[in-house]
């Protein structure tokens, strides 16, 4: 097994450890609305979603300009491997060119 699915599965037996063990039940006023004998650990779990929506959110702008900057890498990788050497430059077997100016090496003068 993947250690993700063992970590996922650990965690799994903890939350149920956490809400066998949390049986209280609590009664919850907010402004104008009343909850009455909500358990702990809905409380405790709608907290956590609610944290990992509200972080998801935050990240969301970042996310999206990583996204376009690299679909813009992209395209110009792609727009710069469809340049062709001009036909008077000559052009190795690498598919190198060392332009005009090439004498030939550094021990050639």
């Amino acid at each position: 097994m993947s250690w993700k699915v063992i970590l996922f599965l650990i965690l799994l037996v903890l939350l149920v450890i956490l809400t066998v063990q949390n049986q209280i039940v609590l009664n919850i006023r907010f402004l104008h609305w009343e909850l009455k004998d909500i358990p702990v650990i809905y409380i405790l779990l709608s907290g956590l979603v609610f944290g990992f929506l509200l972080s998801m959110i935050i990240q969301l702008p970042t996310i999206m300009r990583l996204r376009r900057e690299l679909r813009k890498v992209v395209h110009e990788l792609e727009e710069s491997e469809r340049i062709e050497p001009a036909n008077s430059e000559e052009v190795d077997s690498e598919g190198v060119s060392m332009g005009k100016d090439y004498k030939g090496g550094f021990f050639n003068e």
